[in-house]
C-alpha cells in the first residue's frame, strides 16, 4: 500500500556554539517557525555543539510535494530571523519510500579478505542493484573506504622550518584543474589545461612545499604517504544464532558490509525485492567471488507479501463462517449466492 507520511529533516551548523546555545538560539525558535505550518503532526529536534537538527512530521495523507514546498516556503520567508553565525539550513525530505526494501549483507570467512575489500566489493553489486526497474536509492554501510594516507613526521618539518598547514595548502592546491583557454592554428583548435587532479600516492610525494637553501623540499621528504583503509569509525559484523542451520553463535563471527536498496515511489515493493534477489543470485560466481558469503538480511517485500496473504485468507475465512451461518439460517440458496458472490467480489 501506498502510505504518504511526510517528513523533513533540517540540518544546520552554529560553529563555536555549545549544545546549549544551538538548543536555545536556533533550535527553539525554528521549532516554533515549523510548528505553524499546516498539516503538521509533530515537530522533533537535537542539539550538538556547532550543529543543530529539526525533524518535521506531517500528518498522514498530507501531500509530500506540498509539504516540502510549505517547508522550503516558511524558511525562505523567515531568513531575516536566522541568529548571526547560523548557516543556511539544508532541507531533506524523508518518506516511507527512503526505508531499504532489501538489505544484503556480504561476510567471508577467508582472512585474506578485509571489510575494506569487502566494501570496494560491495559499490560495484550496489552499482549493479540499482540497475533493476524500479529501484531506488542506495547505500554502503560498513568497511572502510580506500584513500591516500599522509603521515607528517613534526621532527622533519621542524627541521625544514614548516608547518602542517603549508603542507596541506600544497597538497590542495595542486589536487585542481583549470581551463585556461583555447588555442587556434591551422584548422585545428585545441583546449587547454592546467594543472591536473592527483590520482596516487606518488603524485603527492613528488610536490614541491618549499624552497630551502636553494633545494626542493617534497613532501615525501616530511611525511609518509601511502594508500590503505581509512581509520575505522563504524564496523558491521555477521554472527550467527542458535537457529541458524544448527550452528552456535560461536561458529561465525566476522566483519561484514551490508548493502541497503529501496524502491521508487509508486512503485510494487513485492516485485522490486524478487527483483533485486533475482538480480543479486546472478551475481554469485561472476562479480561476487565464491569466497565471499551473500546473506538477505532483511526483505520488507516478503513481510508485505505475507500480510497481505494472511488478509485475504482472513477475507475467506470469515466468507465461510458467513456461509455456514446462512446455510443454517437461510437455506442453500442464500449460502449458494454468499458462497459465491463474495469470493468473486474480493478477487475483483
Amino acid at each position: 500500500p501506498q502510505i504518504s507520511v511526510p517528513m523533513v529533516d533540517i540540518f544546520f551548523k552554529y560553529p563555536g556554539a555549545s549544545a546549549e546555545q544551538v538548543a536555545s538560539l536556533a533550535v527553539n525558535p525554528l521549532e516554533r517557525m515549523i510548528s505553524e505550518v499546516p498539516g503538521i503532526r509533530h515537530v522533533y529536534s537535537a542539539s550538538a555543539r556547532g550543529q543543530g537538527m529539526v525533524t518535521a512530521r506531517f500528518k498522514v495523507g498530507e501531500d509530500f510535494s506540498e509539504s516540502i514546498v510549505k517547508v522550503h516556503d516558511k524558511l525562505q520567508s523567515n531568513l531575516d530571523k536566522i541568529p548571526p553565525g547560523v548557516s543556511m539550513p539544508l532541507v531533506k525530505p524523508v518518506g516511507t519510500d527512503d526505508v531499504p526494501v532489501v538489505t544484503v549483507t556480504l561476510w567471508s570467512e577467508d582472512e585474506d579478505i578485509d571489510d575494506s575489500m569487502l566494501r570496494t566489493l560491495s559499490l560495484d553489486v550496489l552499482q549493479r542493484l540499482e540497475e533493476v526497474p524500479n529501484s531506488g536509492k542506495g547505500f554502503v554501510a560498513g568497511g572502510r573506504a580506500d584513500q591516500i594516507r599522509v603521515e607528517v613526521s613534526p621532527e622533519r618539518l621542524s627541521g625544514f622550518g614548516l608547518s602542517v598547514d603549508q603542507v596541506a595548502n600544497t597538497i590542495k592546491t595542486a589536487n585542481s584543474e583549470q581551463s585556461a583557454g583555447s588555442v587556434e592554428g591551422n584548422n585545428n583548435s585545441f583546449n587547454v589545461y592546467t594543472g591536473a587532479f592527483l590520482k596516487s600516492a606518488q603524485d603527492i610525494s613528488n610536490l614541491v612545499v618549499a624552497i630551502r637553501k636553494g633545494s626542493p623540499v617534497y613532501v615525501r621528504d616530511v611525511a609518509w604517504v601511502y594508500q590503505a583503509p581509512e581509520e575505522t569509525r563504524k564496523m558491521v559484523s555477521y554472527s550467527t544464532g542458535l537457529a541458524h542451520d544448527g550452528l552456535t553463535p560461536e561458529t561465525i563471527n566476522s566483519p561484514a558490509v551490508s548493502i541497503a536498496v529501496a524502491k521508487k515511489i509508486g512503485s510494487n515493493g513485492v516485485t522490486v525485492a524478487k527483483n533485486l534477489i533475482a538480480k543479486l543470485e546472478s551475481l554469485k560466481g561472476h562479480l561476487i567471488p565464491d569466497n565471499v558469503h551473500v546473506e538477505i538480511t532483511r526483505n520488507y517485500g516478503k513481510t508485505a507479501n505475507d500480510k497481505v496473504n494472511e488478509l485475504l485468507l482472513a477475507l475467506f475465512e470469515a466468507t465461510v463462517a458467513v456461509s455456514i451461518l446462512c446455510l443454517v439460517g437461510l437455506g442453500i440458496r442464500a449460502a449458494s449466492v454468499v458462497i459465491f458472490v463474495i469470493p468473486i467480489v474480493i478477487l475483483m
